[in-house]
C-alpha cells in the first residue's frame, strides 16, 4: 500500500466511530473473500490494517470500562 492510503486509513482508526471502523474492517474482509486474496503482501496488508482496528476498538471499550468503574 502507498504512504497515502496508509495515512487515511490511519486517520479512519484514529478519528472514525467504532461503527464506521467495524464497517471498514467487514468491507476489507469482503474484499479479501471476493477477490480471493489467499497470500502476499496484499493479504498482509489488509490483515495489518485489520488487527490495528481491532486494537482500537478493544482499546476503546477498555477506556468506557474504565471510566465506568467495571472490569
Amino acid at each position: 500500500m502507498d504512504k497515502h492510503l496508509w495515512m487515511s486509513l490511519l486517520r479512519l482508526i484514529d478519528e472514525g466511530s467504532a461503527e464506521e471502523l467495524q464497517a471498514k474492517k467487514e468491507e476489507l474482509l469482503q474484499a479479501l473473500e471476493h477477490h480471493r486474496i489467499g497470500r502476499g503482501s496484499v493479504r498482509g496488508d489488509v490483515m495489518r490494517v485489520v488487527r490495528l482496528i481491532d486494537e482500537e476498538l478493544l482499546a476503546r471499550s477498555n477506556l468506557v470500562q474504565r471510566r465506568t468503574g467495571r472490569r
